[in-house]
C-alpha cells in the first residue's frame, strides 16, 4: 500500500505542471483513471481465503482503471456513462486467487460550486469472476465460477486541477455498492488519478 501512496503523492506533486489557460468545457468529453483500492467481498469463503493467503504472505496487486464520457447539460451539471474494472490479484509460487469486476455506469455529475470540486451518482450494472487455484494448506482447493450479474450504485468524488476544458488532471475517490447473487454484496472503495480530455 505504501508504494501505491508514493505513486499518488508522485502524481500529486507534478499536477501544477497542468496549469494550462483556462477554455470554455466542450458538449462532449472522454477521460479514463488509473488507480487502486480495496473490495470488501460478500463472499465470506472468499473473504477467508483472502485472510489466509495474506497471513501466510502471498504478493497481492490490485488494480483501479476506468474509461468514460461525459456530456454537458449545463455549466455545472453532466451526463456520465463509462465501464470501470477491479482487478485483486494474489499469488504465491504456483497457488493464486484472482478476481475481476466490470461494472458499466451512467449517470450525473455535478459541479457545486466548491473551487473544481465534483460528485457523481451512478446506476451501476456488473458481476465478479472469481478463478482460485490454492495449495495443500487450503485442501488443493480449486474454483472458477462468475458471480451473478448485480444492479449496484456509484458514488465518487473528484477534484479537477483545472477548470474549464481541454486536458484536465484530477484526483478522485469513489465507492461502489454491487449485489453479486446468492445474498452477497461486494463494497468497493477506490483512489484514482485522472485524465480528462473535453
Amino acid at each position: 500500500m505504501k508504494k501505491y501512496l508514493f505513486v499518488f503523492a508522485a502524481i500529486f506533486a507534478l499536477c501544477p505542471l497542468f496549469s494550462f489557460a483556462e477554455s470554455e468545457r466542450k458538449f462532449f468529453g472522454f477521460q479514463f483513471a488509473l488507480g487502486s483500492g480495496y473490495t470488501f467481498y460478500g463472499d465470506s469463503d472468499l473473504n477467508s481465503n483472502m485472510n489466509k493467503m495474506m497471513d501466510r504472505g502471498y504478493a497481492r496487486l490490485i488494480l483501479y482503471t476506468d474509461a468514460g464520457m461525459t456530456f454537458k447539460l449545463t455549466e455545472e451539471l453532466y451526463i456520465l456513462s463509462g465501464v470501470q474494472f477491479m482487478g485483486d490479484c494474489a499469488w504465491n509460487g504456483g497457488s493464486y486467487s484472482n478476481h475481476v469486476a466490470p461494472t458499466f455506469f451512467g449517470g450525473v455529475q455535478f459541479y457545486p460550486g466548491i473551487a473544481n470540486l465534483s460528485f457523481s451518482l451512478s446506476y451501476a450494472l456488473g458481476f465478479r469472476r472469481d478463478w482460485d487455484v490454492l495449495d495443500y494448506n487450503y485442501g488443493n482447493y480449486k474454483n472458477a465460477r462468475a458471480s451473478k450479474w448485480g444492479n449496484g450504485f456509484r458514488l465518487s468524488a473528484e477534484y479537477d486541477f483545472k477548470k474549464g476544458g481541454g486536458m484536465v488532471p484530477a484526483i478522485g475517490a469513489c465507492y461502489l455498492f454491487m449485489p453479486t447473487g446468492w445474498d452477497n454484496y461486494d463494497n468497493t472503495l477506490a483512489l484514482y488519478f485522472r485524465l480528462a480530455f473535453r
